[in-house]
């Protein structure tokens, strides 16, 4: 038996699959950039393992997660204030918030351990109640709000982080704390609709702080001055913001000081468990977003495939008819090699090359519009499921137009078309890599051999 033939017409509709592969995923990127699919994901995944919007909101401003996007960060606004009096300026100027698609598990152990540790500070809790009011902000699309405001919450909100981070009941913190509740104070007087909500946010701090201290004294409380209690002691405090976290952290802290002597050796180990619960978390959001992933690129393949007319069907026939044609595809086809790097996200330039790499080959691929007045295309030969003497077509319903594939014929029908249509948006959803591997099997075994490039780099 010749597989020569056969061979060919797999090497050529494979090509197609690859090509229509590599179009998706610049397109799929560029929906999932545009989305900020995988950052939501992971943002939600942290909201449900943090269980508190104020612990969330004081994670993701953190300096260590912060740094993480500081690239896509604006400035601080330098345009005059009376600038964003004006509601269609403002629109231009607003400044979108950049959350990371990916957080490594040890800037999350850290970011975590540094919040936990600074719980029990008053200056803690005013930023947890600075950041809700800035979110808040974001998220109410009936509030105008100017750029110039959310820089002054961030610019409150590094003053209370700076507060946090320094011994409690020093000098500099006392004045750091009085600093941070004056300017509080002023940006109430300042911006007098948001004033109610500052001064909440300083009452809940007061409220909470008398809480957590009150907490503290209990005798089962942590006590010593080392590194590994003043974490538990934070983690004890996290118990009046979020009893969940509270829980977890016990729960990994679980009998660190019985099996574990040092404190250096109790700070890495907990750091572990924690990097340990992120890790298992992430995977199970990782599994989400590949889920996600695969059902977008099964769509987005059969609207690719649908809108360029990527028929597998059609083509194997069209191949196995046409042996000049699918002679120069499998010539070009065993010469392609996968792009290197990351490729750039534009949808418009993906379909441009996916219509370069077959220019000049008759190739059954696309649509075109006859009007059946003077033309070899009548009215009765333009139809969803064509006998003989008629040819596949969709009419345009009030016109004498019809959309027909480019070498339209009798062999096809409606269901047919959307078969070989869905068996390409199947293929084309398992990527351009596994089906370059079975590329070069089929073009080893047509006998070509392995290709130079190849054979250089054994």
């Amino acid at each position: 038996m010749n597989l020569g033939p056969i061979a060919e017409v797999a090497i050529g509709i494979i090509f197609v699959w690859i090509v229509l592969s590599l179009t998706i995923i610049q397109i799929q990127e560029w929906i999932s950039t545009r989305l900020d699919k995988r950052a939501r994901d992971m943002e939600d995944a942290i909201h449900e393992m943090l269980a508190n919007p104020n612990l969330k909101a004081q994670f993701y401003d953190h300096p260590v997660i912060r740094s993480l996007t500081a690239r896509k960060r604006k400035e601080p606004s330098r345009i005059p204030t009376w600038f964003y009096r004006y509601p269609i300026l403002r629109g231009f100027t607003k400044e979108k918030r950049k959350i990371p698609s990916y957080i490594p598990s040890q800037q999350f152990s850290l970011a975590l351990f540094d919040i936990a540790i600074t719980a029990g500070t008053e200056s803690s809790l005013i930023q947890q109640g600075l950041l809700k009011i800035r979110d808040d902000l974001h998220r109410d699309a009936k509030i105008p709000v100017d750029q110039a405001v959310i820089v002054e919450l961030n610019l409150l909100s590094d003053l209370a982080r700076s507060a946090a981070a320094t011994e409690a009941g020093t000098a500099f913190t006392n004045n750091t704390l009085a600093l941070l509740k004056k300017r509080a104070e002023d940006f109430a007087l300042k911006y007098p609709d948001l004033s109610p909500l500052i001064e909440a946010a300083l009452e809940e701090a007061r409220n909470r702080k008398a809480d957590i201290d009150e907490l503290l004294k209990h005798k089962e409380a942590p006590k010593g001055d080392d590194a590994f209690t003043s974490l538990r002691r934070g983690v004890a405090a996290l118990s009046v913001i979020s009893p969940e976290v509270n829980q977890t952290l016990n729960a990994l802290f679980l009998n660190i000081d019985e099996y574990v002597t040092g404190t250096e050796s109790k700070l890495a180990k907990a750091r572990k468990s924690v990097e340990k619960w992120f890790d298992d978390s992430m995977d199970r959001v990782s599994g989400v977003f590949k889920r996600y992933s695969q059902a977008m690129a099964l769509l987005i393949g059969f609207l690719v495939a649908l809108i360029l007319n990527v028929d597998s069907i059609n083509l194997t026939l069209y191949l196995w008819r046409e042996p000049s044609v699918r002679e120069i595809l499998a010539q070009n086809a065993s010469q392609f090699q996968l792009p290197e790097g990351e490729m750039q996200s534009n949808p418009e330039q993906a379909l441009r090359d996916f219509r370069d790499q077959f220019s000049g080959l008759s190739l059954p691929v696309g649509w075109v519009i006859n009007d059946s007045t003077g033309s070899a295309l009548s009215d009765i030969n333009c139809q969803l499921f064509p006998s003989t003497q008629q040819a596949f077509g969709i009419p345009v319903i009030g016109t004498s137009k019809c959309v027909a594939p480019p070498q339209s014929n009798n062999q096809t029908n409606l269901l047919l078309k959307l078969a070989g249509i869905f068996i390409t948006a199947l293929a084309a959803r398992q990527g351009a890599p596994f089906w370059f591997d079975i590329l070069k099997r089929v073009v080893n075994l047509r006998g070509t051999g392995a290709n130079p490039s190849e054979k250089e780099g054994k």
